[in-house]
């Protein structure tokens, strides 16, 4: 399973959006590695399990059925990077989505939209990525509630689950029809919202930005293959038996060079291990019966101890905790 990750830019205004809806923020990052006064330091960027880790928490110290969208409405053009200048400056819907399913990496791998053309224009689903948490339908809502706050409204806005309950409180705060008992989230657009043009669009800078938008999907790309060859490697040896030295002879290449090139991708074996490990670790605890003692020892722990301390530090909750969540 490939480490999916999302920008720093965008999870940070999530947590601002979060806390003018009177949520702690000590109390959402609380223990979950890379977080600082409630941020995410620096411009690294955050793996999606752990902003899907933040939303489940988001929705147990909330009762507002409203969360997702009102932060997904709210957040500020600065969030989308180089996408809200793509966004501004295409001359149609149609434009930005196009570019859109081309750049959304760049934003965050935490899903993509599929577009499928219907009769009347356009369908939007959006597909989540699988990780070692599932998507909240409030995170779910937030990012359709990003994608529809900007430009000509949709003709539908379908939101998973919540089938027996009355849609009317989102529809309002999204200004277009809201329907709820979806297997997937979807929005549904005509062809006149897709191909009115957009005042007051830059061609030239969209051009500019277009092309700054391609030399990072082409920077993104092959380090994402390392760091996928690399998890694919340490998945085949084992927990027990992978070390930089041999997923670098399985790579065909030096462990010191290895390690150069992953610190050009941001990362490094060290990195790489652990996360393939916390995920196998929040697997065997969600889905398997073993005891927190024997899913230690088989992921490489000598101790439980220290099997629960690097949980922990992980993910914010002990095992017996994370297991409990997930039951």
């Amino acid at each position: 399973m490939s480490a999916l990750t999302m920008t720093s830019t965008w999870m940070n205004a999530v947590l601002d959006g979060m806390a003018r809806e009177g949520l702690d923020r000590a109390a959402l990052t609380a223990d979950i590695r890379g977080f600082s006064g409630g941020r995410i330091a620096g411009s690294a960027r955050i793996e999606v399990s752990l902003a899907r880790l933040i939303w489940r928490r988001a929705a147990e110290l909330s009762s507002d059925p409203l969360l997702g969208v009102k932060i997904g409405s709210q957040l500020p053009l600065q969030a989308g990077h180089v996408m809200t200048i793509i966004r501004i400056h295409s001359a149609t819907l149609r434009d930005f989505l196009t570019a859109m399913a081309r750049y959304q990496p760049l934003l965050s791998e935490a899903g993509r939209y599929r577009m499928t053309p219907t009769r009347r224009g356009l369908r939007l689903t959006y597909v989540s990525a699988a990780a070692a948490i599932a998507p909240h339908p409030l995170q779910i809502d937030s990012g359709l509630a990003a994608l529809v706050s900007y430009g000509p409204r949709p003709q539908l806005v379908r939101l998973i689950g919540r089938g027996n309950q009355d849609p009317a409180p989102q529809a309002q705060w999204l200004n277009c029809p809201v329907a709820f008992g979806a297997t997937q989230a979807q929005v549904d657009y005509d062809h006149a919202a897709l191909t009115a043009r957009t005042e007051g669009t830059d061609p030239a800078l969209l051009a500019l930005n277009l092309a700054y938008a391609d030399s990072l999907l082409a920077a993104h790309r092959p380090l994402d293959a390392l760091c996928d060859s690399v998890r694919a490697a340490i998945g085949r040896r084992g927990l027990h038996h992978a070390t930089v030295e041999s997923v670098a002879r399985d790579i065909g290449c030096s462990p010191r060079t290895l390690q150069r090139r992953l610190a050009g991708a941001g990362s490094s074996f060290k990195a790489i291990f652990d996360s393939h490990r916390m995920e196998e670790a929040h697997i065997l605890l969600s889905k398997s019966h073993a005891s927190i003692a024997e899913i230690g020892e088989r992921l490489g722990y000598s101790e439980s101890s220290a099997f629960s301390r690097a949980v922990t530090s992980w993910w914010g909750q002990s095992p017996r905790a994370l297991r409990k969540a997930q039951a």
